[in-house]
């Protein structure tokens, strides 16, 4: 038989145990969960980076593709146009600086049938030549202005035919399809089918997307 002292004891070793358990077990979760939590974090992190590093290998993308198009556009235009090697040192050169201050006067957007005339006038007046980058559906309403134009001894270029951007910019087919259609009113309009402009301004700014 067991004394009340001896059971006390047994009891209290047994507390003990317990407690120790109960100890172990509450250190062993509060680890889990921390560890859990440091995991998540970690997780978090490398996501983070992921989409960073992928939404920044887009946009790059993005930048690599719009200046492959328009090295694509103006090789397809250069080649349809069947330029003389003269002609295509020109355009490789055309931002190149050669020490000498010149002023060049270009005119987007026409012909107008009020305004373009009296510019006409004023170019006349003060012995000026420039540069008229006109539209192709308004060389169609108007081709005695760019007639005009041109007898007076003023370039004539190509700036697209509709200026609707949302046209123009779907593909580099509708870019050149824009081009085209405004060199051949062109071509009527001055009543010469040998006429090349071999200058294209692009409409708004050039983007690939929205503009």
């Amino acid at each position: 038989m067991y004394n009340s002292s001896e059971v006390k004891h047994k009891l209290n070793v047994k507390k003990l145990f317990i407690c120790i358990i109960i100890l172990c077990f509450g250190i062993f979760m509060l680890n889990k969960l921390f560890s859990s939590n440091k995991k998540k974090k970690f997780i978090e992190e490398d996501v983070k980076y992921d989409i960073e590093t992928s939404s920044q290998d887009f946009s790059e993308k993005l930048i690599n593709e719009e200046e492959l198009k328009e090295k694509e556009l103006i090789e397809k235009i250069i080649s349809a146009e069947s330029l003389s090697e003269e002609q295509i040192e020109r355009i490789n050169n055309i931002y190149s600086d050669t020490g000498e201050k010149i002023a060049y006067l270009t005119f987007d957007d026409g012909p107008s049938e009020v305004v373009t005339p009296q510019i006409l006038d004023t170019l006349k007046s003060e012995k000026i030549k420039a540069t008229f980058f006109v539209l192709g559906n308004r060389v169609g309403y108007y081709p005695e202005i760019v007639k005009r134009e041109f007898q007076e001894g003023h370039y004539i270029a190509n700036h697209g035919y509709t200026h609707q951007y949302n046209l123009i910019y779907q593909s580099v087919e509708d870019v050149i399809d824009e081009y085209n259609k405004t060199e051949d009113v062109i071509k009527q309009a001055l009543q010469n089918e040998k006429y090349k402009s071999n200058l294209f301004r692009f409409p708004g700014r050039f983007k690939w997307g929205k503009i």
